[in-house]
């Protein structure tokens, strides 16, 4: 499984908070520049909280392997 994730950090009272938005099973052609554009676009639709600045994009691919399934 993969998932797309965007952080947007804010500085405060000399800390930094981390919000993260998780998105599951991302298109497989990702535009950089698109991508920060649209984070862009998400602060200031304020879908995340006043005073946060997009920072970072990941990807993560998750792999499971069922060893046990007592239920089936």
């Amino acid at each position: 499984m993969k998932r797309l994730t965007l952080f947007f950090r804010k500085n405060e009272e000399g800390q930094t908070r981390t919000l993260r938005l998780n998105i599951p099973e991302p298109v497989e052609t990702i535009n950089v520049e698109e991508l920060r554009s649209d984070m862009h676009i998400l602060k200031n639709l304020k879908v995340v909280p006043e005073g946060f600045e997009p920072d970072e994009a990941r990807i993560t691919e998750t792999n499971v392997e069922v060893l046990i399934n007592l239920l089936d």
